[in-house]
């Protein structure tokens, strides 16, 4: 599969919007296909794979960051833009009737999952040309490209991570 680079290049232009904005419709469309459900599942994931590396190399764009620099400073950075992650306790304030302690730190660890794949990728964009990216945002492409639940989430915080579409930030 060819992956259409014009269409490539829109769709992490509205993921980013859509991540900006906290419209989550807008970013489950944003990274459909072009050919949306009619797309064979082959095509499907070369297209995720494809849409996620290049979210992590706008994401790295943006961030202003040396390339080759340590994992800490881009989690940092990362931190600083995205907040610290939620913990179990405010979770469950949001909906305490509704989500229980178990859920929460579920919940909590997966958010926390996510920024370390998220921080993994965004290395990735940062590698020096002369070398070979490190095993952990190759492990982290791999599983968050085939893993439809981390998928969207890592994507979402890439998205929000990336410049934001109108230069605004």
């Amino acid at each position: 599969m060819t992956i259409d680079q014009a269409a490539l290049g829109s769709a992490v232009k509205a993921v980013a919007a859509a991540a900006h904005a906290d419209d989550v419709a807008g970013l489950y469309r944003a990274v459909m296909p072009p050919a949306g459900t009619d797309t064979p599942p082959a095509e499907v994931a070369a297209w995720f794979g494809s849409l996620l590396i290049h979210l992590a190399l706008t994401a790295a764009a943006s961030s202003g960051l040396a390339r080759g620099c340590p994992r800490e400073t881009v989690s940092e950075w990362i931190g600083e833009v995205l907040g610290p992650p939620p913990t179990p306790a405010l979770l469950r304030a949001a909906d305490p009737g509704r989500i229980d302690h178990v859920e929460a730190v579920s919940a909590a660890a997966g958010y926390s999952r996510c920024r370390e794949y998220a921080v993994d990728l965004v290395r990735v964009g940062l590698t020096d040309p002369e070398e070979d990216p490190d095993a952990r945002g190759v492990d982290a492409h791999c599983t968050v490209t085939n893993d439809k639940d981390l998928r969207i989430t890592v994507m979402a915080m890439l998205g929000r991570l990336a410049a934001p579409p109108d230069g605004r930030g």
